[in-house]
């Protein structure tokens, strides 16, 4: 990361949090040295990634300490992309890996599994204009019919088909995921062996099944589905869910390889944009990679937002 300095910096006092803007704090920053801008941003970098790998820790506790169930859990939620995350996270707590993973070798049993646990293999779940379109598809009544048998099978408990309402369709991103799933690309594994992001764009850039290239829900009447996953959305799945738990794992194994592997790819992704990031960007602050943004992010979520401005990095190189 890169700022515009002036010739003749001025230093001056930082006034108590209260008084004090985010923006304001981006037009100080801008008289620190580029070096020492660099480096307060890189500390902030890493502090982000180990509160992430904190809350990794939790998580893979409850998934029994299985690598494979915590990444997938992770990317389950990162699908939410910013809209529906919270549903996303909800249906992924739902969702039984043990049942899944029986049964894995079946794309529709995965599908029946994934879709059923979500709630939207009920009849209710389909808007009127579609449902009796649906209701006499070949595809709906195998998904509900594997689905109501699995149920009975493993005693799952399905979410509320509600949750998902006025907040868009996720048959798309559902579909995708248990393609991932499927096709065994949400190993841990798998994603410790890329070197690249060009690799890991390539492990989670996936069509989903093939009912979903023309459907964008269960008996919609659309002739295109689903297309690639964006450039942006890929980095956004990357940086919220590969990086972390990368580190987090190599943390865990005591490989440092994978801890710098995970670093690395935050400063090869273009830099976030965001009402965070922007709010900097237009006070001179020249973010050139994710790992800035990173940076940015950790420093407005926990320094300016709970007033710590006695505790902000650049703060203190202010005063």
């Amino acid at each position: 990361m890169y700022a515009h300095t002036r010739e003749t910096p001025k230093v001056r006092i930082m006034q108590p949090s209260n008084e004090k803007s985010p923006a304001q704090c981006a037009r100080e920053a801008t008289q620190l040295d580029t070096i020492t801008l660099h480096g307060i941003l890189s500390r902030l970098t890493i502090e982000r990634i180990e509160d992430k790998a904190e809350r990794i820790a939790t998580l893979h506790e409850s998934c029994d300490k299985m690598w494979d169930n915590t990444l997938f859990k992770l990317l389950a939620r990162s699908f939410g992309f910013g809209i529906q995350g919270a549903q996303f996270e909800e249906w992924a707590s739902l969702l039984s890996m043990q049942a899944a993973g029986k049964h894995r070798d079946n794309i529709e049993q995965v599908e029946a599994i994934f879709f059923g646990q979500a709630g939207l293999l009920e009849e209710e779940s389909i808007p009127q204009y579609y449902r009796a379109e649906a209701l006499a598809s070949e595809k709906y009544r195998t998904l509900a019919r594997e689905y109501k048998f699995l149920k009975s099978k493993f005693q799952l408990q399905q979410m509320d088909y509600r949750s998902w309402d006025g907040r868009g369709t996720p048959h798309l991103r559902i579909a995708r995921l248990a393609s991932l799933y499927y096709k065994q690309r949400t190993s841990i594994a798998t994603i410790a062996d890329c070197n690249t992001t060009t690799e890991l764009r390539e492990k989670l850039q996936i069509q989903p099944e093939w009912y979903w290239q023309h459907h964008t829900q269960f008996g919609s009447t659309t002739t295109v589905g689903a297309g690639d996953i964006s450039r942006q959305q890929l980095d956004v799945l990357i940086i919220n869910t590969i990086v972390p738990i990368l580190y987090s794992y190599g943390k865990h194994r005591h490989d440092t390889t994978l801890c710098n592997k995970a670093e690395d790819y935050l400063h090869l992704i273009d830099s976030e944009s965001n009402s965070i990031t922007r709010r900097w960007t237009q006070e001179g602050v020249l973010l050139t990679c994710a790992a800035d943004s990173q940076a940015i992010i950790q420093l407005n979520n926990n320094y300016c937002n709970k007033h710590r401005c006695e505790a902000c990095p650049i703060a203190r190189h202010l005063q």
